[in-house]
This record gives C-alpha cells, sequence and structure tokens, in this order.
C-alpha cells in the first residue's frame, strides 16, 4: 500500500484548474521539507488535490504555512526541452491538516490557562503529546 504522511511549509500558493471532460477540480501546489539530516539541503514536491480537496487546498492554504500532508507518492517521468526526461515526485492528497506555529499555541494555552477550547481547536489544531501514564504509580503492592 502507497500511503505517505510529510509535514512541510507551503512554497506556493495552490493554484486551480479543471478537467476537459467533466470540470472536476484540481489544485497544485510545491510544499518544501526537510532531509533526513542537519546537512541535507530542503527538497520540493508537487502537491495535486482532486475533487474536494482541491477546493479546500484554494480555500484555506496560502504561502508559508506549515502543513502535514497525506497522501499517494508518484514519479512521473517529464520530458525537458533539451529531450531527455527527468523523474519527479508527485503527492495525490486525501488528508491535509493544518499545523499552528509554535508560538501561536504556547500564547493560546497562556490565555485559556493552559487548556484549549474544542471550538478553538478546529481552527488552530495542534498536537496533544501529554503522556498516556500518569506520573504516579497507584497499583498497590
Amino acid at each position: 500500500m502507497n500511503h505517505c504522511l510529510i509535514q512541510a511549509v507551503i512554497n506556493s500558493a495552490p493554484q486551480m484548474r479543471y478537467t476537459k471532460e467533466n470540470q472536476t477540480p484540481i489544485a497544485e501546489m510545491i510544499v518544501n521539507f526537510k532531509g533526513l539530516r542537519s546537512e541535507d539541503p530542503n527538497r520540493e514536491l508537487k502537491i495535486i488535490g482532486w475533487g474536494n480537496i482541491a477546493q479546500e487546498m484554494i480555500d484555506e492554504l496560502k504561502e508559508g504555512q506549515n502543513i502535514v500532508i497525506e497522501g499517494r507518492l508518484r514519479m512521473n517521468s517529464v520530458t525537458r526541452k533539451d529531450g531527455t526526461k527527468e523523474k519527479q515526485p508527485e503527492l495525490t492528497a486525501s488528508k491535509i491538516h493544518q499545523i499552528a506555529p509554535v508560538e501561536v499555541i504556547k500564547s493560546d494555552q497562556k490565555e485559556n490557562n493552559g487548556s484549549f477550547d474544542k471550538n478553538e481547536n478546529a481552527k488552530n489544531p495542534s498536537w496533544n503529546s501529554s503522556p498516556l501514564v500518569p506520573e504516579v504509580d497507584e497499583i498497590p503492592f
């Protein structure tokens, strides 16, 4: 099964186009993500969204946003102007999650005394990294 999960920053705002046959919306954008090692350069990846995902990309995403993208990765063979062929990666998105910057999350926690409102999480999602096991062991031995 081909399923990828990538955290990236939007490099170019999504652009919309439509299929010829049934006018299905298709959105495209370029994102940057870090390499595996700290000395590796940032990489670019083309993201494609179809139908409702395409509309969400246009309505909600903009350049510079941090996102997590779920989808299928594939390699396209593209012919350059000089006639040589090049392989380019492309991710077809199935879900896109917006990530709030750390500064925004911290300021929201201070305003709400360390807790989040469920409605606020919908606008400004964050990961709950609290431990699943309490720090105090309450098993009597």
